[in-house]
C-alpha cells in the first residue's frame, strides 16, 4: 500500500512540475506570425496645447480595431475600424514589437505598436498607439493602451 501512495505522490509530482519545466511561450514568434489582430483600447492620456498653454487629461473611454492582412514581409497590413480602412506600413523591431503606422486622409500619422507581452493575468498582447495633430492654435498627442488578440 505505502508503495501505491508513494508512486502515485511521484507521479503527481512529475506531472506538475512536467508545466514548470516546459519551454517559455515564444510571444515575438507568436507575434511575427499573426496576420490578424483585434485590439480593444481601455485608456487614453491626451495632451492638449492650446494657444501654448499644456492641459493633460486621462480617460477610459473604450475602442476596438482589427489590424488583417498583416505581412511583416512585404511590409503591409490593413486597418478597419470605425472611420472605415486604410493600408498601413509595419515592420518588427530587433526584439519582436510589430510596429505600424498609416497615414491618415487628413495627414496625420498614427503609430501603433504591438509589444510581444502579454497584458496582466491575459493572454493579449500590449498594444499601445499614438497620434498627433496639429489644427491651428491647437495641437494634440494622445496615446492610447489597450491589448491585441491574435485573429488568424
Amino acid at each position: 500500500m505505502r508503495t501505491r501512495v508513494m508512486a502515485a505522490l511521484c507521479a503527481a509530482l512529475c506531472f506538475a512540475s512536467a508545466g514548470a519545466n516546459s519551454p517559455p511561450e515564444d510571444l515575438a514568434a507568436r507575434l511575427r506570425h499573426a496576420r490578424g489582430l483585434h485590439c480593444t483600447f481601455t485608456s487614453a492620456v491626451t495632451t492638449w496645447v492650446r494657444q501654448g498653454h499644456r492641459t493633460v487629461d486621462q480617460t477610459h473611454d473604450k475602442g476596438s480595431v482589427v489590424y488583417d492582412n498583416i505581412n511583416v514581409d512585404k511590409g503591409t497590413a490593413r486597418v478597419i475600424g470605425n472611420e472605415g480602412t486604410a493600408d498601413l506600413i509595419v515592420w518588427l523591431d530587433r526584439l519582436g514589437s510589430l510596429w505600424m503606422l498609416e497615414r491618415t486622409p487628413g495627414g496625420n500619422e498614427v503609430i501603433t505598436t504591438v509589444v510581444p507581452m502579454y497584458a496582466e493575468d491575459t493572454n493579449e498582447f500590449v498594444v499601445l498607439e499614438s497620434r498627433h495633430a496639429f489644427t491651428g492654435p491647437i495641437v494634440t498627442g494622445e496615446t492610447d493602451y489597450g491589448t491585441c488578440k491574435v485573429w488568424d
